[in-house]
């Protein structure tokens, strides 16, 4: 697990994360669901094997990328701040995890995962009552 999350950092630590949060975020995602399409299994059986904080610590590094994300996005008005910064983390982890799940199950499509996913969390992250962002590709049938 920790070699896989450290491969994963090295793929992670090249996406540009600066300028427009929204773009950031969407390339984050392009990149990140991925890595959890692939690990799926490993952190399943993780997950039988470690305690829950031992998880959280090999998880840290990610995490603690996309809660700057989130934190500069809420700064400059563009991701809501009524929610905690890691409450909003947990759900983009979480809508990726479902995205591979979904894939796995045949009900989505691998090239469509990444827009997908983005739609939703970028209808997430936007402030109540602020129109969401179109997510490029993911208002694609």
């Amino acid at each position: 697990m920790s070699r896989a999350i450290d491969r994963g950092n090295e793929v992670l630590d090249t996406v540009d994360l600066t300028g427009d949060p929204l773009l950031a975020l969407a390339r984050y995602i392009e990149a990140g669901w991925h890595l959890v399409a692939q690990a799926r299994a490993l952190l399943a059986a993780a997950q039988r094997e470690l305690s829950a904080g031992r998880i959280r610590e090999l998880h840290a590094g990610p995490a603690a990328r996309v809660e700057a994300l989130v934190a500069r996005g809420r700064a400059e008005g563009t991701f809501r701040t009524d929610l905690p910064v890691a409450w909003m983390v947990n759900v983009l982890h979480a809508v990726m995890h479902s995205a591979a799940e979904e894939i796995r199950a045949g009900r989505l499509a691998s090239d469509r995962a990444a827009d997908h996913i983005t739609a939703t969390v970028l209808a997430a992250f936007t402030p109540p009552g602020k129109p969401v962002p179109e997510s490029g590709g993911a208002a694609r049938p």
